[in-house]
C-alpha cells in the first residue's frame, strides 16, 4: 500500500490529525471551551454529527430514558444546565478528558442533585405535554364549557344549556370590547389568512376507507381548503398562505406536527390576521340535515367553530381573544348567510394550538355525510364572509 517510509509517516500524521480533530471537538462541545482563535473553530462548535457524537458519549440516566422513549437522535434536557460549570483551568481540562468523566461529576452533591432536579421536571414537562398533544387527536371525549347553537325545540340536552344563537349574538353588539373589523384600507404584502389542516387525511363520502385517504396522502378536506383559499385570492385579493402538509400519517402526533406547520406560519407572515384548522367533522348516527343547510337554491356544508381556553393545562394566556374572534366571526356569518354556522362550541379540555395566534380557531365543514361540492360551496360563503370583515 506504502512504496516507502515517507509515504507512510505522512500518512500516519495525516491521521493522527484527524483524531486530533475529533478529540479537540469532543473538549470543545463538552466544555463549552472558548475556541474563536482555534482554527475550524466554528465548525466545531456548531457540527450537528459532532453534537450527536457527544450527546452519545456521554448519556446520563435522565437521557438514557429519554432515549428509550422518543429515540435517536439524542436532544439533551440539561445541556444548558450542564455547561453551568466551566472548567477552570487547562490542567483541569486536561484531567476531565483523559479521565473521560463528564463535568458535572467534579461537581459538589448538592449542585448535582440540583441539576439532577431541574433536567427531571423538566423532562417530565416535556413528556407530559407531548402526552396531550397526543389526546387532542381523539376528539370522543371532548368537554364542552359553552355552546351556542340554533336552538332545537324537539332536542332536550340536560348537559347544556344552549343558548339562542341569534339572540346571543345580537346582546354582542352592546357589549363588544373589542373591535377585530380589520383596516379596510391596508394593502397586504404577506398572507392575511392561514390555512392548515391537522387531519390531513379526511375525506367526505368515503365509508369504504372509514371517511380517510391512505396514510400519508392528501384527503378532501385539502381541497376545501385551497377552495377557500382560491376564492379569497381570486375574487377578494386577499392574499392567503395555505399548508397541505400532511400531519396525521402518525394520527396521534397530528397535533404535535402541526404545531410545526402553524408556527412557521406565523413566524414567517407578520401581517396574518387569522389562522384557521380546517377539519371535516365525523358526527356517529348523525343525519345529513345536522350538516347541511340550503343557501340560495343550494346545499351548503354547514360550519362548526371550535375555540378553546386555557383549563387544558397548556399555556394558552390570550385564550379570551380568540373567543372573542370565534363570537365576531359567527356574528357576521349569522348575518350575511343565515344557517351557514352550525354552531360555536368551547372546549374546556384542549388547546388545539391555538395559542399561536390571537385569531387562530379549528373549523369542521360538514360531516362524513356531506359531499365534497358542498364542502367547497361553504367556503366560498365563507370566503365572502371573511372578505367583509377584512375588505
Amino acid at each position: 500500500m506504502f512504496r516507502n517510509r515517507s509515504n507512510f509517516l505522512i500518512s500516519l500524521l495525516v491521521i493522527y490529525a484527524i483524531l486530533l480533530l475529533i478529540f479537540a471537538t469532543l473538549i470543545v462541545n463538552k466544555y463549552n471551551f472558548s475556541i474563536k482563535r482555534l482554527p475550524l473553530g466554528e465548525f466545531l462548535k456548531e457540527s450537528t454529527l459532532v453534537s450527536y457524537l457527544i450527546e452519545l458519549v456521554y448519556l446520563d440516566d435522565l437521557d438514557s430514558k429519554l432515549v428509550l422513549k422518543k429515540g435517536f437522535p439524542v436532544v439533551r434536557v440539561s445541556s444548558d444546565l450542564a455547561l453551568e460549570e466551566e472548567v477552570t483551568s487547562n490542567l483541569d481540562l486536561a484531567f476531565n478528558f483523559v479521565v473521560g468523566l463528564p463535568a458535572s461529576f467534579f461537581s459538589s452533591q448538592e449542585g448535582q442533585e440540583e441539576i439532577r432536579r431541574a433536567s427531571s421536571s423538566n423532562l417530565e414537562g416535556k413528556v407530559e405535554e407531548e402526552e396531550k398533544l397526543e389526546a387532542e387527536s381523539s376528539h370522543q371525549d371532548e368537554r364542552v364549557e359553552i355552546k351556542l347553537s340554533q336552538r332545537d325545540s324537539t332536542v332536550e340536552d340536560d348537559e347544556l344549556e344552549a343558548q339562542n344563537l341569534l339572540e346571543y349574538l345580537k346582546e354582542l353588539e352592546d357589549e363588544r370590547e373589542e373591535d377585530i373589523t380589520f383596516d379596510q384600507e391596508q394593502e397586504f404584502t404577506t398572507p392575511a389568512v392561514g390555512i392548515y389542516h391537522t387531519h390531513t387525511a379526511e375525506n367526505y363520502e368515503d365509508p369504504a376507507n372509514d371517511f380517510r385517504a391512505q396514510p400519508g396522502e392528501k384527503g378532501d378536506v385539502v381541497a376545501v381548503g385551497k377552495s377557500l383559499t382560491e376564492r379569497l385570492e381570486n375574487k377578494y385579493g386577499i392574499p392567503v398562505v395555505h399548508s397541505t402538509e400532511v400531519h396525521d400519517r402518525t394520527y396521534a402526533r397530528s397535533y404535535i406536527r402541526a404545531l410545526e406547520t402553524g408556527e412557521e406560519m406565523v413566524e414567517n407572515n407578520s401581517e396574518l390576521k387569522m389562522l384557521f384548522d380546517i377539519h371535516r367533522d365525523a358526527i356517529p348516527n348523525a343525519s345529513k340535515d345536522l350538516t347541511t343547510t340550503t343557501i340560495d337554491g343550494e346545499e351548503v356544508a354547514k360550519i362548526m367553530i371550535v375555540v378553546t381556553n386555557d383549563n387544558y393545562g397548556l399555556s394558552h394566556p390570550e385564550w379570551q381573544k380568540n373567543f372573542d374572534f370565534a363570537k365576531r366571526l359567527a356574528q357576521q356569518m349569522e348575518k350575511k348567510y343565515p344557517g351557514l354556522l352550525r354552531e360555536v362550541k368551547l372546549i374546556d379540555n384542549r388547546r388545539y394550538n391555538q395559542h399561536l395566534h390571537p385569531h387562530a380557531l379549528l373549523l369542521e365543514v360538514g360531516g362524513t355525510e356531506n359531499t365534497l361540492e358542498e364542502a367547497k360551496r361553504s367556503m366560498d360563503l365563507f370566503a365572502d364572509v371573511i372578505a367583509s370583515m377584512i375588505e
